[in-house]
């Protein structure tokens, strides 16, 4: 509901990203992922990684499928011609995202399955996807050339810096603050964050959908989005397909087998928006083919991943 709110003030006032772009500058959108990347440190719990590591077979399948599965499926289809150019770099950004941190798990508690288990794999990859995600785009998206090294490095010095300033050093704060804060119960903090987070996603997502309404207009804009659809699908069903086969690999455990198949069929819009933002700025065209495919895909994957949650729920029943 947020999303779609989001999606009609955009329609209905697209100028107020302008005007805020015009007063602030860039300022409030990096604030803005200050603030994201600041909570999404304070939610990090490292203490479950250790817990992944005995069983490494199930984490490099995992996390393999999480980053690995859907980049390898959409340079595929774009190899083959089977979908529209102009969309290929959106969906190899969404395909290099890490899993969520709130719905993966979430799903996973509804659903009786090994939440510990969703908590751990879901703070890797996120932990993970700060140098992987910018590596990925560096080589598939702003250098897609094998062998440019001089182009990779110029692209390093530009992104390090501020992925140190706005990523890696909010993370790390957020973190210790979790480590050493004393004071409001844990869990009345943790959800007012969460309000938060929600709150910076939907103001980042207004000014990108705003972006591309003003750039494409409205009539070319909603032709995009009807474009997208049927290639967003077809994403959706491989990456059902690719949780499904890595959920049986490697666990007979049916609580196990649920928390893999979440973790695995999910793909993170907080961590996105803001990296994409980040890492895109400055390129308007690029940031609307990044962002906008992004947005859609989370709409779908909430709505089918609820879907699965009571008959993943009376299977584990029935199994246990």
């Amino acid at each position: 509901m947020g999303l779609l709110l989001t999606f009609y003030v955009a329609w209905e006032w697209p100028n107020g990203a302008l005007w805020l772009n015009t007063l602030f500058s860039n300022c409030i959108s990096q604030f803005l992922v200050v603030i994201v990347f600041l909570i999404q440190g304070w939610n990090l719990n490292a203490n479950r990684i250790p817990f992944l590591l005995k069983d490494y077979r199930n984490l490099l399948l995992v996390q393999g499928f999480i980053f690995l599965g859907p980049l390898i499926f959409v340079l595929f289809l774009y190899s083959n011609n089977l979908f529209s150019a102009p969309w290929r770099d959106g969906f190899i950004f969404l395909a290099v995202l890490p899993t969520t941190i709130s719905s993966c798990v979430v799903y996973t508690s509804l659903s009786n399955g090994d939440s510990d288990l969703a908590i751990g794999h879901a703070t890797l990859s996120n932990f993970l996807a700060v140098f992987w995600v910018p590596l990925a785009c560096s080589i598939f998206i702003v250098t897609p050339n094998a062998g440019v090294l001089n182009e990779w490095f110029a692209v390093g010095k530009y992104i390090m810096p501020q992925l140190i300033m706005f990523v890696l050093l909010p993370c790390f704060v957020g973190w210790l603050g979790r480590k050493f804060f004393l004071g409001i119960e844990e869990s009345r903090l943790d959800e007012h964050l969460k309000r938060i987070t929600f709150a910076c996603i939907l103001f980042l997502a207004y000014l990108s959908l705003s972006k591309s309404i003003l750039l494409r207009g409205e009539v070319d804009f909603l032709n995009s989005i009807i474009v997208l659809f049927p290639t967003l699908f077809v994403f959706l069903l491989f990456h059902l397909f690719l949780s499904v086969c890595g959920s049986l690999i490697f666990s007979k455990s049916p609580r196990v087998r649920v928390a893999k198949f979440f973790c695995i069929s999910q793909k993170s819009l907080v961590m996105g928006l803001p990296l994409g933002g980040l890492l895109f700025a400055g390129q308007p065209e690029l940031e609307i083919r990044i962002i906008c495919p992004l947005i859609l895909y989370h709409f779908l994957q909430l709505v089918v991943g609820a879907c699965f949650i009571s008959p993943l729920k009376s299977w584990v029943r029935r199994t246990c």
